[in-house]
């Protein structure tokens, strides 16, 4: 990747905020948010033949909910 697009892509990432649930965070913290609630759940189910810890069904759930909700605010905002 050449200096000039890694540095607008660093310079994108710290300063685009997204509502994420109850606060504001940018896309690198959005990702890491939904590595730790998606990526680490869904390993275990690979890891344990679809078999589901509570803690990770919960995990799951807050992205869902967080998801939908984003989604929803995207979408409002394209219909003003």
């Amino acid at each position: 990747m050449s200096k000039i697009k890694k540095s607008t892509m660093i310079m994108f990432r710290n300063k685009e905020m997204v509502k994420w649930g109850n606060e504001d965070i940018n896309l690198h913290e959005l990702f890491k948010e939904l590595k730790k609630l998606v990526c680490d759940p869904v390993r275990n189910l690979h890891d344990m033949d679809g078999d589901m810890y509570m803690s990770d069904y919960h995990k799951l759930s807050e992205a869902e909910w967080k998801i939908l909700s984003f989604l929803r605010l995207l979408e409002g905002d394209s219909n003003d």
